[in-house]
């Protein structure tokens, strides 16, 4: 990660580690802005693009989204939620071409260069990305393009 880091100055703002303590950074979320996150990196078993996320204002707009998609017949992956990581509200869908996006809002805080990083444990993993439920989707973390 030196090359985000020293080079084109990205931030740590969370991380998520697994196996023993202290643990292997299986993901890392990093950003230039005050957003929780610009860009993250989660390990996989395999090399690809999870998904591209398009921002939006808020939370309603999210919602409105999905209500779009359902009348068009768009693909949705993962309903309207709240992530644990990064506090943003979200929904995922597939594009015609299958390739999955997400609907992203919200800044759940604002990210400073000082902040120590939120660590999410294995443990944790789940509540950090589907927060209300914690219920592990394995399709969730295997579709790779």
């Amino acid at each position: 990660m030196a090359l985000f880091d020293d080079v084109l100055d990205f931030h740590l703002s969370e991380q998520v580690r697994v196996g023993p303590e202290p643990g292997i950074r299986a993901a890392a979320f990093m950003f230039r802005t005050s957003k929780p996150h610009d860009i993250a990196f989660i390990g996989a078993p395999r090399s690809g693009l999870h998904h591209i996320a398009f921002h939006v204002d808020e939370w309603g707009d999210v919602l409105r989204s999905a209500d779009i998609m359902a009348k068009k017949k768009v693909r949705i992956d993962v309903t309207p939620q709240r992530h644990g990581i990064t506090r943003g509200s979200t929904t995922y869908f597939f594009d015609p071409s299958g390739i999955p996006n997400e609907i992203f809002a919200g800044l759940g805080y604002l990210a400073q260069p000082d902040m120590p990083p939120i660590t999410w444990s294995e443990q944790e993993l789940w509540c950090g990305i589907f927060y209300h439920t914690g219920v592990a989707y394995e399709g969730f973390t295997t579709v790779y393009t």
